[in-house]
């Protein structure tokens, strides 16, 4: 179960998301008898791909900012 989704956090899973409510509005039973399975697990795994590509941006950010500070380091040893 996720949380509430909001688009301007999610652009590149929107058509999804939207699809997703569309199918679980459409019929209150769709959420309950599996009909909408198929666009949730194409969603869930298109927020996967999100947050790795998020985290891998991360990362390179927070090791660049490690290299600066390695460098103030040494240079305040000097």
């Amino acid at each position: 179960m996720h949380s509430k989704l909001d688009l301007h956090k999610h652009v590149s899973c929107e058509d999804l998301i939207l699809q997703l409510d569309r199918c679980h509005h459409e019929n209150v039973l769709n959420r309950y008898l599996g009909r909408c399975n198929s666009l949730k697990q194409a969603m869930n795994e298109c927020l996967q791909a999100e947050f790795d590509v998020n985290r891998k941006k991360h990362f390179e950010k927070a090791k660049a900012r490690r290299m600066r500070y390695e460098e103030a380091w040494k240079d305040m040893d000097e």
